[in-house]
C-alpha cells in the first residue's frame, strides 16, 4: 500500500503531536517496509533534515499555515496525483478526498471543558464534528475517555467507527541508576535544582491546575522541600507571579521554563514525585513519563488519567489544594507506599510502547481499506 501520514506538525506542532510523530513514524517504518510511506511536511520546514530515509519513504512538502485549511484544500489535491492508498489525518479530514481516511484526534476538550479555550479555537474547531462524522471512514482516539467523548458529541456515526491507539513512552526516560551521572550533575547545576523535589511538567495554563498545586504547597508537612515547574505559558495561563509574590511559597518554587529533552529525561530521573492535578487531558503523556523515570505519581482523578496511570497513580481532586497536600504527604512520610507506587509506575509505563502504537494505527489503517 502507499499510505499518506500527515506530518506536518514532525517539527513545529503542539508539543504532544510532534512527541507522536518523532516517536511513532519510525516504528511504522521499522516494522512495515512492505509499505511506501508518504508524509506530508510543512514546506517551511524544508531545510529541516529528517532523521529517516528510506527507498519506500516519500517526502512531499505543503502550505500549513493552517492545518484545517490545509486538510480541506491542499492534501487532497495531491492525494490524486500521488495515487495515495489510504490517508491519516491530524485532526481535520478532508472535505473531498479520494481516498479512504483515518482522522487521528486526540481529544476534543474544547467541547466538553470549553472554559479552558478561546473563543477563537473553539471556532476553528467548529466545522470538525461534521467533517469526522461525514468524511472520515475512521478515527483514532488515544483513550476510551476520548473515543466515549466523541460519540457524546457526535463526530461519529457509531462506536464502531473508532480504533483505540495509546500513545507511549520514550525509552530515554528510565529511573535514575540508568542515567549517565555526568548528565545528571550537568542539568542539576544548570538548572540549580536542590537534592529533593517535586517536580511538575507540562504547559503553563489554566487547565493544567498550576494554581492549586501552588496552593497545596504550604499545606505540606514538609516546609522544607521545593517545587520545579518546568513548561511554558499559553495565552490563558494563570497568574503564577502574583502567586508566587506569596512569601510563604516564593523561596520554595523554581520555574526552569522550557528545557531539551536530555534535560528533562535527567530532570525527570532526580526528582521525588511528580504533580499532575491537570483538571483534563486526553491522554496526559508526562505522568507515563515521569512512571518511566521511577517516580511516584499524583494525578487527578479526571478524564482520560485514571485510565492511563491505573493503580501506579495516586489521585488528588483537582478543586481541592488539601486533596493534592494531603497525597504528597502521604506519599513523602510512607516510605512503603513511596516504593509500592515507584514500583507499579515503571511496570505501568512498560505495557505503553511505541511499537505497540504503531501496531494499533496500523491494524486500523488497515480496517480502514479492508471496510471501504
Amino acid at each position: 500500500m502507499r499510505i499518506g501520514i500527515d506530518a506536518k506538525w514532525y517539527f513545529t506542532g503542539p508539543v504532544s503531536t510532534r512527541v507522536v510523530l518523532q516517536n511513532l513514524l519510525p516504528e511504522l517504518f521499522a516494522l512495515y517496509p512492505e509499505h511506501r510511506w508518504v508524509l506530508f511536511l510543512d514546506k517551511k520546514d524544508r531545510d529541516l533534515a529528517l532523521p529517516f530515509t528510506g527507498s519506500n519513504i516519500e517526502i512531499h512538502y505543503v502550505w500549513a499555515d493552517n492545518n484545517m485549511l490545509s486538510n480541506l484544500l491542499i492534501v487532497p489535491r495531491a492525494l490524486r496525483r500521488l495515487n495515495v492508498d489510504v490517508m491519516v489525518f491530524q485532526t481535520f479530514p478532508a472535505l473531498r478526498h479520494p481516498v479512504p481516511s483515518v482522522a487521528f484526534i486526540h481529544d476534543v476538550l474544547f467541547r466538553s471543558f470549553p472554559q479552558f479555550f478561546s473563543w477563537k479555537e473553539r471556532l476553528y474547531f467548529m466545522p470538525l464534528a461534521w467533517l469526522t462524522r461525514n468524511r472520515a471512514d475512521r478515527l483514532v482516539a488515544t483513550t476510551e475517555f476520548v473515543a466515549r467523548e466523541l460519540v457524546r458529541y457526535r463526530y461519529c456515526r457509531s462506536r464502531t467507527q473508532i480504533d483505540i491507539v495509546p500513545l507511549a513512552v520514550n525509552k530515554t526516560f528510565r529511573p535514575r541508576q540508568f542515567q549517565d551521572p555526568g548528565q545528571l550533575s550537568a542539568v542539576k547545576r544548570k538548572f540549580g535544582l536542590p537534592d529533593r523535589y517535586l517536580l511538575y511538567v507540562g504547559r503553563l495554563n489554566v487547565r493544567k491546575n498550576i494554581e492549586n498545586l501552588l496552593r497545596a504547597l504550604p499545606l505540606l508537612e514538609d516546609k522544607e522541600i521545593k517545587l520545579v515547574i518546568i513548561g511554558k505559558e499559553d495565552w490563558k495561563a494563570p497568574d503564577l507571579r502574583e502567586l508566587l509574590s506569596l512569601t510563604t511559597i516564593s523561596d520554595r518554587i523554581i520555574l526552569a521554563g522550557a528545557m531539551t529533552d536530555e534535560e528533562l529525561t535527567a530532570t525527570y530521573a532526580l526528582a521525588k514525585i511528580f504533580c499532575f492535578p491537570s483538571f483534563a487531558e486526553g491522554f496526559g503523556l508526562p505522568p507515563l513519563e515521569a512512571m518511566a523515570a521511577g517516580i511516584p505519581v499524583i494525578v487527578s482523578d479526571t478524564t482520560s488519567l485514571p485510565e492511563v496511570c491505573g493503580d501506579a497513580a495516586v489521585y488528588i481532586e483537582p478543586c481541592r489544594p488539601e486533596s493534592i497536600a494531603r497525597a504528597l504527604n502521604e506519599l513523602l512520610a510512607d516510605t512503603g507506599l513511596y516504593h509500592r507506587k515507584s514500583t507499579l509506575g515503571l511496570a505501568r509505563a512498560e505495557q505503553y510502547t511505541w511499537q505497540g502504537t504503531a501496531h494499533t494505527l496500523m491494524n486500523s489503517i488497515a480496517n480502514t481499506v479492508k471496510n471501504v
